[in-house]
């Protein structure tokens, strides 16, 4: 991707069923990429919430700040992430208590959101064609605290053809990723372009039900 904004949105599914959105945009210049995006959901999904996040990467894709916003209903959780050479640091705010956290931020290791935008950062740091296996240490952020929570990325390039898409046919790559200290139930498959976003995702190993759909991409 040159440097340039996108826009997208994307359907959002839990159990098969359309259950909220996702807006979000991104930014790259010289100096990395900013992207911000809101994703709102409802019943089925597990937590109807709101999220608004906004990230920040460095020139070699790697996340240098995470400013991220959770509430449901009345509760607002607010946390803001930021690296520091090998370290990771996180300061989270809830009604008015404060608690932080840092650890180890491995050169190799990648942040993540339950976001495509940051799947997109990871597949842009490997070459993933049909074959391809890579492993990697994640940072996995999430509610209810917004805190890390270590792991390992698992990810699997299992084959590459044009797909249908609500945007058209398109290009696409399949990967298969999974943390295997969460299982197999916390896997999903993706299809990705050229540029490494998402244009479908899937729940678990198969592709029968649905995670994320890109309904909606604009180019600046």
């Amino acid at each position: 991707m040159s440097a340039g904004r996108l826009r997208g949105r994307y359907a959002i599914h839990f159990g098969g069923v359309a259950c909220g959105e996702e807006r979000w945009s991104l930014e790259r210049s010289a100096d990395g990429e900013v992207a911000t995006g809101e994703q709102v959901t409802r019943a089925p999904f597990p937590f109807p919430s709101t999220l608004e996040w906004r990230a920040r990467t460095d020139r070699d894709a790697r996340l240098a700040a995470l400013e991220v916003r959770w509430r449901v209903g009345e509760r607002v959780v607010e946390a803001r992430h930021g690296a520091d050479g090998e370290r990771w640091r996180v300061r989270i705010e809830h009604q008015g208590h404060v608690r932080e956290q840092e650890g180890d931020y491995p050169a190799r290791a990648h942040v993540v959101l339950g976001s495509h935008l940051f799947h997109t950062f990871v597949f842009r740091t490997l070459v993933l064609e049909p074959g391809a296996e890579h492993t990697a240490p994640m940072l996995a952020v999430g509610p209810p605290w917004l805190a890390v929570d270590p792991g390992r990325l698992v990810l699997r390039c299992t084959e590459a053809r044009p797909i249908e898409t609500p945007l058209g046919v398109r290009d696409a790559r399949r990967i298969e990723v999974v943390d295997p200290a969460r299982g197999r139930a916390e896997a999903f498959a993706a299809w990705i372009d050229a540029d490494d976003i998402v244009l479908a995702s899937h729940e678990g190993e198969g592709d029968a039900r649905p995670w994320m759909t890109l309904v909606e991409l604009d180019r600046d």
